[in-house]
């Protein structure tokens, strides 16, 4: 592979945890912005790709942005043909998806539609627009993203996104983006060794994630719905599924890793009497909706670690990570 740099693609408020998570793995992040880093990267990150990453790509150009109006896309088209680079060679059809910050004068079916034909030109693949139909199922994926300062364009080495498990076979109602999962998961400094309960563990995304990261620790999940059990059991049989109230644990836990009830999809109330509940612990990482927030960290028996506010599928939830 004749380039190693990057365009990691995050959930809003999770890009300085994926930043440290990239650092930790020998990864060097020269820019951090909104939902993306871009990365000087070892070859690992093929075989060992970031958790809590949404997406990645291979970075085939970075240029300047060429600003807001339809007319200056014709300069994108002359940088683009200078400095394009094909960092995974593909005779496969291929299609292109963009986005950009701030307001333009041209969509993002332009801005495809462009870098698409300059690809076609670089690999004399066929280049599927997303403007008047759907790309065929086995493609080839490249990503364009104008930040405002820079145009990067960059293909996916991998068939699908990253955030699309392997071993998410099951949900139900209230199921967690996996690299969120993977993020509460990092800041609950996983030990081995430690028993992890979530007691509102639905179809087992947090503890899956938390396994995935430390495989050395026990994992026990509780949920009071048989069917998100099933589900749970199907998607990870290595863990213990239980039937269970979360008011009232079964086990006593190192770590209590969660996704309580919005009230959105799931109502729950007042989460007190679940906090008072889970005092053997000695800390909890859950994740809220923005009411709920100051119920955990105004609990007198927990000292709040750090908070972290996410933007996700249009609502705004926050990981709350306390400590006794």
């Amino acid at each position: 592979m004749p380039f190693t740099r990057v365009l990691v693609r995050t959930v809003t408020g999770l890009e300085h945890l994926a930043a440290a998570e990239l650092t930790s793995a020998g990864h060097r992040v020269l820019d951090l912005s909104k939902r993306q880093l871009v990365v000087d990267a070892t070859q690992v990150i093929l075989s060992e790709p970031p958790k809590l990453a949404d997406d990645l790509f291979l970075i085939g150009a970075s240029v300047d942005d060429p600003g807001r109006t339809k007319d200056a896309l014709k300069a994108l088209t002359r940088q683009l043909r200078r400095q394009l680079v094909v960092p995974l060679p593909h005779d496969e059809p291929f299609a292109v998806s963009a986005s950009y910050v701030g307001k333009r004068t041209y969509n993002r079916y332009d801005v495809e539609d462009l870098v698409g034909a300059v690809i076609a030109e670089r690999t004399g693949a066929r280049y599927h627009s997303r403007r008047t139909s759907t790309p065929p199922e086995h493609r080839t994926d490249w990503r364009v993203v104008l930040d405002g300062d820079s145009v990067h364009v960059g293909v996916r080495p991998f068939p699908a996104p990253l955030h699309r498990r392997n071993w998410r076979q099951h949900t139900v109602p209230g199921s967690l983006h996996p690299p969120v999962a993977a993020a509460m998961a990092q800041l609950a400094g996983l030990e081995p060794g430690q028993v992890v309960l979530d007691p509102f563990c639905g179809a087992g995304t947090i503890l899956i994630e938390a396994q995935r990261l430390e495989p050395g620790a026990e994992y026990v999940g509780a949920d009071h719905a048989e069917a998100s059990l099933r589900a749970a059991e199907r998607n990870a049989a290595s863990i213990q599924w239980q039937l269970g109230d979360a008011q009232s644990p079964q086990i006593a836990a190192d770590r209590i890793l969660t996704n309580p009830p919005w009230d959105v999809r799931l109502t729950i109330g007042n989460l007190t009497p679940y906090l008072n509940s889970w005092h053997h612990a000695d800390s909890v990482v859950a994740i809220v909706n923005q009411h709920q927030v100051a119920t955990l960290t105004g609990h007198p028996a927990w000292n709040t670690g750090s908070v972290h506010n996410l933007s996700l599928a249009g609502l705004h939830p926050t990981i709350v990570v306390l400590r006794r």
